[in-house]
């Protein structure tokens, strides 16, 4: 096989049910100078053997065996292994639109200082279905501190990056076990290569509303540990804009609260401690500001806020 345009990079850990339909979407890719790498983490059900057995048929598919190691070391083993100018991130439970790879390799050719390109992202319940919710991300001019803050990919499903800027940027922290995206990101914004995104949602996003329910607080600490390596990296520029930024995380943590598990009280712990983190959000974002904390504390406004979400 001659070298491939692009890689995607699929890590697989317990996978069974949705593996076969996520190949699906990346081998129906209306570009076809792909190869496509799954990783499989040490699974414990049959996701490595559906994968072998489907690359009988498909031989883009090329599958990776190791022992359990966790998705940052599983998405390095791919970004390692591949051979493409561009990498695509895919996870096992996440499907693209067909049209995905062509439009990102557009971007790509119409912008030689774009280092990485991502999608607006479609959210799906776990079940598949889809749940009318849609990314709103900032798509233009994203600078190191946003980074800090946000990710506005989403979901790694979302991002393909040139490989010149990989080689910048590095490999995902094996530290840490949340927001290695984010950490890599912000990374990456540290590079001279720009970070855009396309309007279009052609990416869809499995969501564990259990998973994220139950783990806002270790969301927190990840995002603690992430603070905290940003500042060995530029010192100077996370001192200066750290206070907002987790101010922002802990206002999305709260409203992660009101709309996974209806949990007025906690949506009021969290946003309660950004207004204390970093008061200077209520003037840098005052109309999500007031409507987190409308929705926190005025019964009945909860509902509304979730309805305004899906809207």
């Amino acid at each position: 096989m001659n070298t491939p345009r692009f890689s995607t990079i699929i890590p697989c850990y317990n996978s069974a049910g949705t593996i076969v339909e996520t190949l699906e979407s990346a081998a129906a890719q209306t570009i076809r100078d792909v190869e496509i790498i799954v990783v499989d983490d040490g699974s414990t059900d049959e996701s490595a053997e559906i994968v072998a057995g489907y690359a009988r048929y498909e031989p883009r598919v090329r599958l990776i065996r190791q022992a359990n190691a966790g998705v940052s070391v599983t998405r390095n083993k791919g970004m390692m292994e591949a051979r493409g100018a561009f990498l695509a991130f895919l996870d096992a439970d996440d499907l693209w639109d067909p049209w995905y790879l062509e439009t990102h390799a557009r971007r790509f050719a119409a912008d030689p200082s774009l280092g990485l390109s991502f999608s607006v992202a479609r959210i799906m319940r776990a079940d598949g279905q889809d749940t009318g919710q849609i990314s709103r991300p900032k798509l233009q001019g994203l600078t190191p501190e946003e980074m800090l803050a946000t990710n506005p990919c989403t979901t790694a499903s979302a991002i393909v990056v040139r490989r010149a800027t990989l080689d910048e940027a590095g490999l995902f922290d094996t530290g840490l076990r949340r927001a290695e995206d984010q950490e890599w990101l912000f990374r990456v914004a540290l590079t001279k290569w720009k970070i855009e995104g396309d309007p279009n949602p052609l990416v869809y996003y499995r969501q564990s509303e259990e998973g994220l329910s139950s783990n806002l607080s270790a969301m927190y600490d990840s995002y603690v540990q992430m603070l905290a390596k940003a500042r060995t990296l530029s010192p100077a520029l996370v001192n200066r804009h750290s206070k907002l930024a987790s101010a922002r995380m802990l206002r999305y943590l709260a409203r992660r609260a009101l709309r996974v598990d209806r949990s007025r009280e906690r949506a009021q712990h969290y946003v309660m401690r950004a207004l204390k983190e970093g008061p200077g959000i209520v003037l840098h974002e005052p109309k999500q500001t007031l409507a987190t904390l409308v929705a926190a504390y005025v019964p009945g406004c909860d509902l509304l806020f979730n309805a305004m979400r899906k809207a």
